[in-house]
């Protein structure tokens, strides 16, 4: 019988190289593409929770509210304003992924039952409601990436004798800081 040997063939230093160099190449430009899209999705979190204080605000000015044991309505007003919740920044903090692991203590404060929110997952931002006779301000502040540089968003609502009104937009600053 005759043996046969089978030719092993396998690649050379040089296609693999290539290969590398290629596979190196692509996730260059993937990567920053990648990072921007995550922030990106990140920052949908303070968006859609800033119009949700806002629209809460908003409510609170048309709802009639009184003072426990007292007779009558008070006059239409924003709720209080409250400070930044929670107090430190989610990085500063220690969650998971820099995100703030949720305290249902936080938002039991008259302010966020007012407006009615509350933060039942983790999350990115520190939200804030500042608010005065005619007029009040719904924010999301947050850090994404630890590094400092804080990003904001903002919507303004205001009164006049026609009822409460608001800008449609959202101010933005250093969205994907």
């Amino acid at each position: 019988m005759k043996e046969r040997r089978q030719i092993q063939r396998g690649f050379t230093l040089l296609e693999l190289m290539i290969v590398v160099a290629i596979v190196g190449l692509l996730a260059s430009i993937a990567v920053p593409s990648l990072t921007g899209y995550i922030k990106k999705a990140r920052s949908t979190e303070a968006r859609m929770h800033v119009e949700k204080i806002y629209n809460g605000a908003r409510l609170y000015w048309m709802e009639p509210h009184s003072l426990s044991g007292v007779v009558g309505a008070l006059p239409a007003q924003f709720p209080a304003s409250h400070v930044a919740t929670p107090a430190l920044r989610c990085c500063v903090t220690g969650g998971a992924g820099g995100r703030c692991v949720p305290e249902s203590a936080q938002w039991q404060d008259p302010t966020w039952t007012g407006v009615h929110f509350s933060m039942d997952d983790p999350y990115y931002y520190q939200y804030e409601l500042t608010s005065s006779t005619n007029e009040f301000t719904a924010r999301a502040i947050g850090d994404l990436d630890c590094d400092g540089v804080m990003s904001s968003f903002s919507m303004i609502g205001r009164v006049d004798a026609n009822g409460v009104f608001g800008l449609a937009a959202m101010n933005r600053r250093d969205e994907l800081e």
